[in-house]
């Protein structure tokens, strides 16, 4: 369940081309100019609630396809798959445990890469952590699609991040991440509803609702 905790958010983004200089340059400013109307829509969004589907696949075989479900308030997040429910309210994370009714609660840390589950903020800050690429445009389902690749600029547990954004709305509809063990994740948003209203208690686990629980405290 590790990489649950992306998004993407990480959360939360690639090179198919030759090695010329001239064409690779036109790539990356097509890639900046593309994420840069993503980036217009993403920050009218102060809230969000993402239906989505999580694909887990090694060399190109699915080994496993789970549903979720995440809110975002600014830093505040809270993640849900059947496996494990990941609370934040921006000081500290809670990661519950529902088969061992057990919960480890530790300080959050904005920079590190398992607390990059939020789309929105990986779009808005790539520049600082991510060189990207325009891969390509193609056609998926009826709709125009643009392939955008983001490479971490420093060491990572993975080389590459994939965007795939809806061309015409500039929304995302699917977040790829390969790492160096083969394993590729991919999320997909079966829903988007921006700017819900969510209170604050909705990021904060409160262990006392839970009979017998084990509590892991780390901070």
């Amino acid at each position: 369940m590790k990489r649950t905790n992306f998004i993407i958010g990480i959360l939360i983004c690639l090179l198919i081309g030759n090695a010329q200089e001239s064409p690779k340059k036109i790539k990356d400013d097509e890639s900046v100019a593309v994420l840069a109307v993503v980036q217009k829509k993403l920050k009218t969004i102060q809230t969000a609630e993402i239906k989505f589907s999580l694909r887990t696949e090694k060399d190109n075989k699915t080994m496993d396809i789970i549903k979720g479900n995440l809110w975002l308030k600014g830093d505040k997040y809270k993640l849900q798959v059947p496996a494990q429910h990941i609370y934040c309210d921006s000081v500290n994370v809670w990661s519950y445990l529902p088969n061992q009714n057990e919960v480890s609660i530790s300080p959050y840390d904005p920079s590190d890469e398992e607390n990059a589950i939020n789309p929105i903020k990986l779009i808005n800050n790539y520049k600082k952590y991510y060189r990207s690429v325009f891969v390509r445009e193609t056609t998926e389902k009826g709709l125009i699609t643009q392939i955008i690749d983001l490479y971490p600029l420093q060491k990572s547990s993975f080389f590459k991040v994939r965007l795939v954004i809806d061309k015409n709305k500039s929304e995302i509809l699917r977040i790829s991440i390969s790492e160096y063990n083969g394993y590729t994740y991919t999320y997909g948003f079966d829903t988007f509803i921006k700017n819900p209203k969510l209170n604050n208690s909705l990021f904060v686990f409160n262990p006392n609702q839970y009979k017998d629980i084990e509590v892991i405290d780390m901070r």
